[in-house]
Order: C-alpha cells, then sequence, then structure tokens
C-alpha cells in the first residue's frame, strides 16, 4: 500500500500567511459588527475585483497594500494586529 504524501503544516487557516490571515480575520470581525457587508464593499471602493477577496482567502494571493491601508485608516484596525505583532522588537 502506498503512503499518502504528507502536507506541509499550515497553521488552522488556509490564507498562505499571517498577514492574510489576519486581515480575512478583521474583515471577519468588521462584517460582525455591520461595518462592512459584503466582499464587495472593501473591493470596489479600492478598484479590485471581488474575486480579490475570494483569492485572499484562499491563499491564492496575498493581500495588496492598499487594502492593508484601507483596513487600518478607514476601518480602524491595528497594524499591529494585521502583521500579528505582540512584543516590542527592541527598546
Amino acid at each position: 500500500m502506498a503512503k499518502k504524501a504528507s502536507k506541509k503544516f499550515t497553521g488552522d487557516f488556509k490564507e498562505k500567511s499571517i498577514v492574510s490571515h489576519k486581515f480575512v480575520e478583521a474583515y471577519n470581525k468588521l462584517k460582525q459588527q455591520g461595518l462592512i457587508h459584503s466582499y464587495r464593499d472593501i473591493t470596489e471602493k479600492y478598484g479590485y475585483e471581488i474575486d480579490v477577496m475570494s483569492n485572499i482567502a484562499s491563499g491564492k494571493q496575498e493581500v495588496p497594500t492598499i487594502l492593508l491601508w484601507a483596513m487600518v485608516m478607514e476601518y480602524g484596525i491595528d497594524a499591529n494586529f494585521l502583521f500579528d505583532v505582540k512584543k516590542e522588537l527592541m527598546k
């Protein structure tokens, strides 16, 4: 019997990077709060097709910088959250 190929550990999320994961997490929280209703609310406003958000969520694409900027500047998400900063690098 052939042995199954093992998958590389990717954490408990399908996004390819921690920034993508945190971006999707922030999107979901904003949606729960009623500040965003759909992917279209954020993509069209910044000139992207709706499939960009689907691609980010599925790990096919990284988050464009302008969408990161929008999360921070427009929606008030802490940039430290998006980059998973937990401690100061230097004192």
